[in-house]
């Protein structure tokens, strides 16, 4: 079974790196890695592209320069990786669609764990695992009583209790159970995008969304989790591994502020 796995960067090579060789390292499928460069300077210069290219034969590597995307979003951060992530499954030919951002990686066993599923689920069309948080230099990040996701810092607690609740956090653990289902009449949209494997023809019915409304901007709302609005909004069958197989790592632009 073959796999596209799709990656967006603004260029961080050394990150970068350690993402396509966790790709590369996948054992049980063949994985195929878009890497789609947000006017990167790294991938611009044609002699480092050559050098990855070499380095990493299962992967292609493609730079959008700001000129040939005119109707790329460039006033909301969620809404360009939208952008460039549906660029990346739009190169996919096989029958599943990854994701790994660039300065996470993959365990060796994620992408067949979640294919297996899709494979004894034919009703599914999404599959996704669980992710162990981590510091910059590898060591367990553990939330300490709040929600490193949430954007009003004075509500972090409470969304920390609330998700403890739902199971998402366990006191004391660096493992995200993350989930998508509606409960209490309200959605639980909570799978990050590095978890995600999702069927092509799912994907082209539904994209990532690349416009976003001002209160979604307000609430810093991510390109994941208005995609997991959307896959629920639709009906979408999905199932979980429940094995922690990504690492994650923090500090980004979701939660920046986690490790200050």
């Amino acid at each position: 079974m073959t796999v596209t796995v799709v990656t967006p960067t603004k260029g961080r090579p050394h990150l970068l790196r350690r993402a396509l060789r966790s790709v590369a390292a996948q054992v049980g499928v063949t994985a195929t890695h878009v890497v789609v460069g947000d006017d990167c300077p790294h991938l611009g210069d044609e002699g480092r592209r050559r050098a990855l290219r070499e380095e990493f034969p299962h992967a292609r590597f493609v730079n959008v320069l700001p000129g040939d995307h005119p109707d790329m979003p460039r006033d909301y951060l969620p809404a360009r990786l939208s952008y460039l992530r549906n660029l990346g499954i739009g190169l996919a030919r096989t029958p599943y669609v990854a994701h790994l951002d660039d300065d996470n990686a993959y365990a060796p066993g994620h992408l067949r764990s979640l294919v297996d599923l899709l494979e004894r689920s034919p009703e599914a069309e999404v599959a996704h695992s669980w992710r162990r948080l981590l510091t910059g230099t590898g060591a367990d990040f553990v939330p300490d009583g709040e929600d490193p996701w949430h954007p009003v810092p004075r509500q972090r607690a409470a969304s920390y209790r609330s998700l403890v609740h739902h199971g998402v956090f366990v006191p004391g653990s660096s493992v995200v159970r993350d989930t998508m289902r509606m409960t209490d009449g309200k959605m639980l949209n909570r799978v990050d995008t590095n978890e995600l494997l999702v069927r092509r023809e799912t994907h082209e019915r539904i994209p990532f969304p690349t416009d976003f409304t001002v209160w979604q901007r307000i609430l810093q709302t991510t390109e994941d989790m208005a995609l997991c609005e959307r896959l629920l909004r639709d009906g979408a069958v999905t199932v979980c591994s429940g094995q922690a197989t990504v690492d994650y790592y923090m500090g980004g632009f979701s939660n920046a502020a986690a490790l200050v």
